[in-house]
Formats: C-alpha cells, structure tokens, sequence
C-alpha cells in the first residue's frame, strides 16, 4: 500500500503578507501616478498648443478689423462726396456716376472672424483644458460676442441691396454698366466718362431724395458697424494679452 507524501508549505508570517500588500499597492500607486504625470504633460502641450493657435487667430481677426474700419471709413467719405456733389448744380455729374457704381461694388464687404481654435476646441471637448476661470471667461465673452455680426451682416447686405434697388430711380443702366467696365480695365476710360457728364434718368425732388435717403441709411449703418468693429477688436486684444500673461506668450 502506497503512503502519499504532502509537501510541506511553508506558511507566510503576517509581516510578509504585508510586504507583498505593501509592494503591490506600491506598484499600483507608481502606476497611477506615472499615468496622472503623463495625462498631465499631454493635456498641458494640447492646451498650448490651443492658446497659441487661438492667439494668431485673435490677431488675425484684429487685422481683420483695423481693415473693415479702413474700408468703412472709405465708404463713408465717398458718402460724403455724393451728398456735396449733389448740393452743387455745377457739380461733375460724372464723378456722381463713379462714386455710386464704386459704392455698390464694394459697400457688402462684412466682418469674417476666424473662430476655427474655439471651435474645434468646443467640439472635442477641449475646452476644459483652460483651466483659469477668468480666461475660459473671456474666451466664451469674445466668441460669444463676435456671433452677433452674422445678424449684423444680413444688416449690411439689406442696405447694400436698397441702395442697388433705388438707383435706377437717378442712374443710368448702360452709364453704369460703362463705370463698371471702365473700372475693371482701367485707363483712360473711366476718365472720360466721368468728364462727359453723363445725365441723371429723372431730376424729380423726390427721386433725388429717395435715392439719397438710402445712401444716408448705408452711412449711418457704416458708422455703426464700425462701432461695434472697434468693440470687438477691442475685446480681442484685451484676450490675446490674458492668454499670453496667462501662459507665458508675450516674449516669444
């Protein structure tokens, strides 16, 4: 009859259990940590990279501002010059024909401000990155802000399209399709049609004035659009200056 043998095993004393216990949470712990460094390091380059892609968008836009209001001002002293050239009976009807044309052909020009950062930021959940409240603050007012020239800018292109609509209450079609082409060749063409003279299709008071009224509507919104320009630019540059203290930009 066979006699089975159980090997001896050696049972572990409290203190090595503990050490094991100890170890393993050690290794846990170090793990834990090590991912927590690593998640950290990976969202602080995101963030900065995030800030400094949004900085050159805000700069970008404030160009884009200091342009609009350039333009806008433009704009407005041709305004001007229509209002004092019709006061004059002796004035260059010509010149009248040029600066009219030139206004329709250039009066939609509108705000396009680059929020492509924010939102891709706001898209992929990026946003809470920017851990600094007053800065995820001043983030959200200025996009939040600049949402409004959309509506603004249907605004602009309502004017722009009465003034279109009423010029032929004063203008010629074919005079004015001679400015445009005139202005897109250039040379001495345009010249001369603005020393011929061209005459206006009705000398009536209040077609005159209807005409008139509506380039006065486009130059008061003119002013206004560039009120709320210098609002935004004024907004941006407040942001780019928090994001550079903020993170260390303003030297490089």
């Amino acid at each position: 009859m066979e006699v089975h043998h159980h090997p001896h095993v050696e049972k572990k004393n409290f203190k090595e259990y503990f050490l094991e216990f100890l170890m393993i949470f050690l290794a846990v712990t170090m793990g834990f940590f090590a991912e927590n460094i690593r998640e950290k390091i990976s969202d602080s380059r995101q963030v900065d990279e995030y800030v400094r892609s949004m900085v050159s968008d805000l700069k970008s836009d404030v160009n884009m501002y200091d342009s609009f209001d350039s333009l806008n001002l433009g704009y407005c002293k041709m305004i001007d010059t229509v209002f004092l050239l019709m006061k004059n009976d002796n004035a260059s009807t010509g010149k009248i024909y040029y600066l009219a044309r030139k206004l329709t052909m250039m009066g939609s020009f509108i705000p396009s401000v680059n929020a492509k950062t924010y939102l891709q930021m706001t898209s992929t959940g990026s946003f809470r990155l920017i851990k600094h409240r007053a800065v995820a603050d001043s983030i959200a007012l200025y996009y939040q802000l600049i949402k409004s020239f959309d509506y603004w800018s249907d605004l602009q292109r309502t004017r722009v399209n009465n003034l279109i609509a009423t010029n032929d209450r004063l203008f010629s079609a074919a005079t004015f399709l001679s400015v445009y082409k005139a202005i897109e060749l250039g040379g001495d063409s345009l010249k001369q049609i603005i020393k011929s003279n061209p005459p206006f299709v009705s000398k009536d008071a209040k077609d005159i004035n209807a005409v008139m009224m509506h380039y006065q509507y486009f130059y008061g919104f003119l002013k206004l659009m560039n009120s709320r320009a210098s609002a935004a630019a004024g907004q941006a540059k407040k942001l780019i200056g928090l994001l550079e203290k903020e993170y260390d930009l303003s030297n490089e």
